[in-house]
């Protein structure tokens, strides 16, 4: 009896799962995003996935990742993904914030889903000189305008006229219009809107001139800051994401 106890443990005793290292996503708007992870483990690494869900979508996405031992450590390796955002089908507005987790398998049959990540998927053609973003911030709640260059009190006042509107709204609609971020990118000329809008045909994009859009779906805000009607466009294109959410939607 005492043999037995001695050696069970060890005989049961299993190797440690996969362990996620590090990750990080580099935005490359208006192509894409770029994933990438390094896992370790006792066994072999046999898959890196990653699950997405942008913005407020109730649906996700799973994507293996490519990847590769890493030279001189068997047991490390480097995993990469692109994720593109050029077209109709897959855009994704700039702002907008991504959750994501990491599931990884060893070759034990081992898994580690880990927790869930944030991102904000910013326009990353604005960057200094050592690739650093531009984009600065004001907030209220749940309400964020990013902007850019020496524009700070035209943020604040976009983001005091969508406050003013929620607090006129919100006791209609329901404290559930808030409950979920809304993500507002506030651009300082017509030329740095239309590059960041969905891609639409040549004739539209000469005729039209758009002051703001809403993603409604993932509670993203364009606006043109510049623009004369700038207050009146983002009061309005906020009662498009807030009326979704209270009715049209599974919110």
């Amino acid at each position: 009896l005492m043999a037995l106890v001695v050696t069970w443990p060890s005989s049961t005793a299993k190797a440690a799962g996969p362990t996620l290292e590090s990750h990080e996503i580099i935005s490359e708007f208006p192509a894409g995003f770029r994933i990438r992870a390094q896992a370790s483990g006792e066994n072999d690494i046999t898959s890196v996935a990653v699950r997405l869900r942008v913005g407020q979508l109730t649906s996700g996405t799973y994507n293996y990742l490519d990847f590769e031992k890493t030279e001189g450590n068997q047991n490390l390796v480097d995993g990469e993904y692109f994720w593109r955002t050029e077209t109709v089908s897959n855009y994704i507005p700039p702002g907008t914030i991504i959750r994501y987790t990491f599931e990884i398998e060893d070759s034990a049959g081992l898994k580690l889903e880990t927790e869930t990540f944030d991102f904000i998927y910013f326009d990353a053609r604005f960057v200094d000189d050592e690739g650093n973003s531009r984009w600065e911030e004001v907030s209220d709640g749940t309400v964020a305008v990013a902007y850019k260059g020496p524009v700070k009190k035209r943020a604040e006042e976009i983001l005091r006229t969508i406050i003013e509107t929620l607090d006129k709204m919100v006791p209609i609609m329901g404290e559930e219009a808030i409950a979920e971020p809304i993500r507002v990118t506030m651009y300082n000329n017509t030329k740095e809107m239309l590059e960041a809008l969905p891609p639409k045909s040549a004739a539209i994009s000469r005729e039209l001139i758009t002051e703001g859009q809403a993603f409604t779906e993932v509670g993203t805000l364009l606006v043109l800051g510049g623009g004369r009607l700038a207050l009146g466009t983002a009061s309005h294109d906020v009662m498009h994401i807030i009326t979704h959410r209270v009715g049209d939607s599974v919110f």
